[in-house]
């Protein structure tokens, strides 16, 4: 029986070899892949060096920047405030002063020009002068 065992194990063992070859292959192909991605990750971290680098030119160039346009508004900030005191000054001194302008007088009351004269007719058959008056609003206020 022990001659049974033998060629036995001699399987057992073949296949375990052979399920370690298949194990060896897929970890050589991990490895390859492993390697290549290495050399993508070399690439793309010296992508990424570049980039750093323009951010900080573009960083220092906006500090630059940011540091004239400052200087400019504080330029701008202090003219404001001399010509905000001037033109305190200049109210208050306005007010202390204060020149009031002459007093414009009244026009006269223009008078309306009337006509008063009355139209005459005269009639034939018994030769009196009969008076028509003009319309209301060019009478004495409605006297006659």
């Amino acid at each position: 029986m022990t001659d049974l065992y033998i060629p036995i194990a001699q399987i057992i063992l073949a296949v375990a070899m052979l399920a370690v070859a298949v194990l060896c292959i897929r970890l050589d192909r991990k490895i390859t892949a492993l390697r290549e991605g290495k050399d993508g990750v070399a690439a793309a971290a010296a992508q990424l060096a570049l980039a750093v680098g323009r951010a900080e030119a573009s960083v220092s160039a906006l500090k630059s920047v940011s540091e004239a346009a400052g200087e400019d508004l504080q330029r701008s900030i202090e003219e404001a405030r001399a010509t905000g005191e001037a033109l305190k000054f200049l109210v208050t001194t306005a007010r202390a002063v204060e020149i009031k302008p002459a007093p414009v007088p009244e026009p006269a009351p223009v008078r309306q020009k009337r006509d008063l004269r009355w139209d005459e007719e005269e009639v034939e058959e018994d030769f009196r002068l009969t008076r028509r008056a003009r319309p209301l609003a060019e009478t004495w206020g409605g006297l006659r």
